[in-house]
């Protein structure tokens, strides 16, 4: 078993080629035992943005806190706090920061 708390954990510049403004939080990892799954917080900041990608696996996430919106396709998505959302796989997406506050939101993917 694993257990910490989300504020414990140290936010890094997320290093993808392209995004902007974009630092994350490895919340379970293969280190602390996981092994199918991973999970992280990804916290977009004012003027924020990830680069439009896509993967070869799905992935959940769920909207913590602020405003923003996915693109995903082609479809503009608002994000709020409560929204869930799947990417499935080869889906283009990107997330942009829209509001006053950075937007977070917990993702899970697989290892």
């Amino acid at each position: 078993m694993y257990s910490t708390h989300v504020r414990s954990v140290s936010a890094i510049r997320f290093l993808e080629e392209g995004s902007h403004n974009v630092r994350m939080k490895q919340l379970i990892g293969r280190e602390d035992g996981a092994r199918k799954t991973a999970m992280h917080e990804l916290i977009i900041g004012k003027g924020g943005y990830s680069t439009m990608h896509r993967h070869e696996w799905d992935h959940q996430l769920v909207v913590t806190e602020g405003r923003g919106i996915v693109i995903m396709d082609g479809k503009k998505i608002a994000l709020r706090p409560g929204l869930v959302l799947l990417v499935q796989s080869n889906e283009n997406h990107q997330f942009l920061q829209r509001g006053k506050t950075p937007l977070h939101f917990v993702t899970v993917t697989p290892l």
